[in-house]
Parts: C-alpha cells; sequence; structure tokens
C-alpha cells in the first residue's frame, strides 16, 4: 500500500499527510496543505455561477428588419 507523504514545515523530513505533527522534530503541522484545496474550491464555484450568470442574462438572437437598399427610395425619371 502506498501512503502520500509531505515534507514537514520546519525540519523538512518525509511525513505521512495526515499526521499533524512531525514524527521527528515534534512541530506541528499547520495551514498549506488544506488551503489549497480550498482555494482551488472557491475558484471553481465563482467560475461556474460567472459562467451561469452570464448564460442566463445573454439576450435571445433578435432579427432586424431587412433594410431597403438606399437607391429604392429615390425617385426614379
Amino acid at each position: 500500500m502506498k501512503f502520500e507523504t509531505t515534507k514537514c514545515i520546519r525540519c523538512g523530513c518525509d511525513m505521512l499527510m495526515a499526521d499533524t505533527v512531525c514524527p521527528t522534530c515534534g512541530k506541528v503541522q499547520t495551514g498549506g496543505r488544506q488551503t489549497g484545496a480550498r482555494t482551488m474550491l472557491a475558484v471553481a464555484l465563482a467560475a461556474a455561477v460567472l459562467i451561469t450568470f452570464n448564460w442566463l442574462k445573454s439576450p435571445a438572437p433578435q432579427a432586424s428588419p431587412p433594410t431597403a437598399h438606399p437607391s429604392a427610395n429615390l425617385p426614379s425619371g
């Protein structure tokens, strides 16, 4: 079985990702690991909301009335 590992923020030794205290130096591991996933989730949700609102607010294409050729309005003769 393969375990995910990370580096200690103080001494740099390899440790399991689930550990909250470094087995070598005893430093409590705070921040960093979880904030990356949360940030990516927040960015993805914000992008999804923006895309959804832009899709809902986009106006339906409107057919423009056919325009006459400019010379058609001039009297002939």
